[in-house]
């Protein structure tokens, strides 16, 4: 993989890991990924919190502003004490920006489908967790930031590597702001510790998904109230791809187009050997009884069955924090292994973004708020943490105590703004800054960063291929069926739909991309 990566990219990367952490000292979990790092340029540090939790100088809010309220949607929850925090919030906010905020949660279930109705009615909000990103914004979902953020976010985007930003626009226009934190992801397993350390497991022997096996096996047979792999219907093995030498370059995430890093050939990835080999083993699984029954259909998400004793560990993407992360989620002791090399591409760079709607009635007032949580401590804590007393209890000034069933910890940092303004949690490595820095050192930069897919020519079959890959990726995956009858019918039905068409497109582009580096 290395012999792949140019010396160009290689430099930037240094540069930015050598920039990286230099104006702020964060936290969290969660499947979706992402990301960024905290990039400030010298004199242009965010601001750090003061001994009494307060802000220093942060930018002034513009005189004679209306009172306006935000909406925001993000995944997680839903949070019993929502209304409380944003109480808190509103209150701080007044005298910034003199804005309230109404913090929406999608649940895990579908959100992304969800906020796809949203915007297909029309309906008026102001911000959004950036599902399906580059369909999206090539729709016209999202608001042009590029004035936006020279007007009201100078701050941020002084701080910010000019990587996320370019990672996050689409035909010359910047439609999102990145999450500062991790620069690339890796996929992984975040285990039960109490688990492990009883039947003596060595995960750091795992390298391939099929290493759990023997794993899985001794779960089945000494704890028959556990899930050995317990599935919901967003989150399956799909996660772990079966061709690491490759890369999802569509921007979807439900596109079964890869780049093939050894050929610079897009292809189908269900039209594969591999994927069939990969889908048996699921089979095979399920059919040892490893895999819960109604993996396609339940919808208990994966922190919630690891917190009460249904599954004994979670998978996704996984960051430097995420052990700290997956312990507060799950609320016991948490142990993670990650399984790929960690990756710095474009789409590791758009996991997780905010956008501004187009049918914002407040779009100045909402990238003024988006500026804040990226150098506010003060507002950023209160959105990630909740109330001091009520949600945590603060053990120094940098240091927190989460409080069990404290009815707000689904606000996950890695979601929005600045990750490294976050307080530490007591049980998190206090070496977070070296953390991010070892993470960054040995992540591997994609052979083609920087690559936008512009799906303008093929939109319509792109709507049809997320719709076939949607029907039939959960049962492929649950392990429920025979999946060779299956991708046979599937495969037909994209290729009906216009698949070779979405690779062709992408190739020309990819080829075209290669020929001007």
């Amino acid at each position: 993989m290395a012999s792949k990566r140019s010396m160009t990219l290689l430099l930037s990367l240094v540069l930015m890991i050598g920039m990286v952490l230099s104006g702020c000292s964060g936290n969290n979990a969660g499947n979706s990924a992402g990301t960024t790092d905290s990039t400030a340029k010298p004199g242009n540090e965010a601001p750090a919190a003061t001994e009494k939790g307060e802000a220093t100088k942060a930018p002034d809010a513009p005189a004679g502003l209306e009172p306006v309220e935000l909406s925001l949607y993000l995944p997680g929850g839903p949070d019993k004490d929502v209304a409380a925090v944003e109480q808190e919030i509103n209150a701080y906010l007044k005298d910034k920006i003199n804005a309230t905020i109404k913090i929406n949660q999608l649940s895990w279930d579908k959100p992304a489908d969800k906020v796809n109705l949203m915007i297909q009615s029309g309906e008026v909000f102001d911000m959004v967790f950036t599902w399906n990103f580059m369909t999206n914004a090539a729709k016209g979902a999202y608001l042009p930031l590029e004035e936006l953020i020279d007007t009201h976010a100078k701050e941020t985007k002084a701080q910010i590597h000019p990587a996320y930003l370019q990672a996050a626009t689409v035909n010359g226009h910047l439609y999102a702001i990145p999450t500062e934190k991790e620069l690339g992801q890796s996929v992984g397993f975040a285990f039960d510790k109490a688990i492990v350390d009883k039947y003596g497991f060595d995960i750091n022997s795992i390298k391939r998904l099929e290493d759990i096996e023997p794993m899985l096996k001794t779960i089945k047979e000494k704890e028959p109230a556990i899930s050995p792999l317990f599935m919901n219907h967003t989150d399956s093995l799909s996660w772990f791809t079966a061709y690491p030498n490759s890369e999802d370059i569509d921007g979807s995430g439900d596109i079964p187009t890869l780049l093939d890093y050894d050929t610079m050939k897009i292809f189908n990835e269900y039209d594969t050997p591999a994927m069939t080999e990969r889908l048996k083993l699921i089979r095979k699984w399920y059919e040892a009884g490893y895999i819960n029954k109604n993996g396609a259909t339940d919808k208990t998400e994966l922190k919630d069955a690891v917190k009460s004793g249904k599954a004994w560990f979670t998978y996704g993407n996984m960051n430097p924090t995420s052990t700290n992360d997956w312990t507060r989620l799950a609320e016991k002791p948490m142990v993670i292994k990650t399984l790929l090399p960690v990756q710095v591409g474009t789409k590791s760079l758009q996991g997780s973004m905010l956008a501004i709607s187009r049918t914002s009635k407040n779009p100045e007032r909402a990238m003024m708020f988006i500026n804040l949580i990226h150098t506010d401590p003060v507002l950023y804590n209160l959105l990630t943490f909740g109330t001091e007393g009520k949600h945590y209890n603060k053990v120094d000034d940098k240091t927190v105590e989460f409080i069990p069933d404290s009815g707000y910890n689904s606000v996950s940092s890695w979601m929005i703004g600045n990750v490294l303004l976050n307080y530490l949690n007591k049980d998190e490595d206090p070496k977070r800054v070296q953390l991010y820095t070892d993470w960054n050192a040995a992540a591997e930069t994609s052979p083609v960063i920087g690559f936008v897919f512009d799906s303008t020519k093929v939109q319509s079959q792109i709507g049809a291929l997320i719709n076939i890959t949607k029907q039939y990726k959960n049962t492929l995956f649950s392990g429920e069926k025979d999946p060779e009858p299956i991708l046979k019918e599937m495969n037909g039905k994209l290729k009906a739909a216009g698949i070779d068409a979405v690779i062709n497109e992408l190739q020309t582009q990819m080829d075209a991309f290669l020929a001007a580096k």
